[in-house]
């Protein structure tokens, strides 16, 4: 059996159909991928900072009590690098200025 005009119509057509409908399919699902990626982006950083500030909190009380005969620097120093041991081991990236600002916070927060 031949096709005939009309079948191979009807096929382009369905053809096309199915390429605009997973056109379609793949910009929906690029647009949610990247909804997904700022929402886990901004609940991470949320997170982290949180987290931050629990370890700073932390850091502060450890230098406090482990460093009695210490003076406020070598304190600092030894909470900072608490601090900078606790995140190389869960794996988050902070900076020196974000370290000092959560142990002074802890700090103010004690006074």
């Amino acid at each position: 059996m031949e096709p005939t005009a009309v079948n191979l119509a009807v096929r382009d057509i369905l053809l096309v159909g199915m390429e605009l409908g997973m056109f379609v399919l793949l910009v929906v699902l690029h647009r949610w991928k990247l909804k997904a990626v700022r929402y886990y982006r901004t609940k991470t950083t949320v997170r982290q900072r949180e987290w931050l500030n629990l370890i700073g909190q932390e850091a502060f009380h450890y230098a406090e009590r482990a460093f009695t005969h210490y003076d406020g620097p070598a304190k600092l120093n030894e909470a900072v690098k608490y601090v900078l041991e606790r995140s190389d081991s869960h794996g988050v990236d902070v900076t020196y200025p974000e370290i000092r600002a959560v142990i002074e916070k802890a700090w103010a927060e004690t006074k």
